[in-house]
């Protein structure tokens, strides 16, 4: 069956057809997943790699930073998004409604590889959206940039056509769940928070994944003759932290949520802190 599916969406890619497969929901499960999985091993091996080097190159920083808690980020990226982009991008697939009034069968064959290709670049160009550079090199590498949301559009609309449109949305709901929230949970389960001691302070910075409502966000400075010696941080944002410590945009750290306690018994100078932030963060 792996076989078969897979060589089916071959085919589909290489010339899209307005097919739907009669299907078992057993079998459509088997369509959602072995997709997935395919597409995050394509994307976590092949793809993330090269945005890492284009990243190293351009900054590729995103347009929302914005930080929500845990139950918002999986409504918003999991639910509103995928039937959001589904109905805008995908929905019309399909020969079906009003189209068998205003259009023939034979003309909606003909045209319909170019409405899964357009709509497929479509999708992937719209995510360009989610960066702020705006360099010629970043416009030039832009098909390489988006290049996962391209691929995607492609074996969503696979699904939307073979499967339905329910399918559709659920395989990207579950694409986005597992790329948005699972994979930076694990990962993060693993990281260890930054440490630094020395014989002048102790710093530790934790940065959180989601808005924990529990916890009041904070910022506590202790300072005396002009050296810091306490600084406590509980979900703020570093340039916030930055902005309080330093003049107004002196510095610019990006919205990063941080969880930060610095202690030093003799205290430490604003530069040598600034310093300190430096090692862990590209600050500028």
């Amino acid at each position: 069956m792996i076989k078969t599916i897979l060589w089916d969406l071959f085919n589909f890619i290489r010339k899209p057809d307005d097919t739907q497969a009669k299907v078992s929901v057993k079998t459509k499960l088997i369509y959602t997943g072995l997709l997935l999985v395919i597409n995050l091993i394509i994307t976590l091996i092949f793809i993330v790699p090269v945005l890492q080097k284009i990243d190293d190159a351009l900054n590729l920083s995103l347009t929302n930073d914005e930080y929500y808690t845990f139950l918002k980020s999986v409504f918003l990226f999991s639910v509103i998004a995928p039937v959001t982009e589904e109905v805008v991008f995908r929905y019309f697939l399909r020969y079906n409604g009003l189209k068998t009034k205003i259009i023939s069968i034979q003309k909606w064959r003909k045209i319909f590889p170019y409405l899964v290709y357009s709509s497929s670049i479509c999708f992937g160009f719209v995510h360009l959206s989610n960066y702020t550079n705006s360099s010629n090199l970043f416009y030039m590498l832009s098909p390489i940039i988006i290049l996962s949301q391209l691929a995607g559009g492609l074996i969503l609309s696979f699904i939307r056509v073979r499967l339905n449109f329910i399918w559709g949305v659920l395989y990207h709901a579950l694409w986005n769940f597992t790329v948005t929230i699972a994979i930076p949970v694990v990962v993060d389960s693993f990281t260890e928070p930054y440490t630094e001691h020395t014989k002048e302070y102790t710093i530790t910075i934790v940065e959180p994944l989601f808005i924990d409502e529990n916890i009041v966000h904070y910022i506590k400075i202790d300072s005396a003759q002009g050296k810091i010696q306490r600084v406590a941080v509980k979900q703020y944002y570093l340039q916030d932290l930055l902005d309080t410590l330093y003049t107004k945009d002196k510095y610019n750290g990006g919205k990063i949520l941080i969880n930060l306690d610095l202690t030093s018994k003799d205290g430490i100078k604003k530069e040598e802190f600034i310093k300190i932030l430096k090692k862990e963060y590209e600050i500028e």
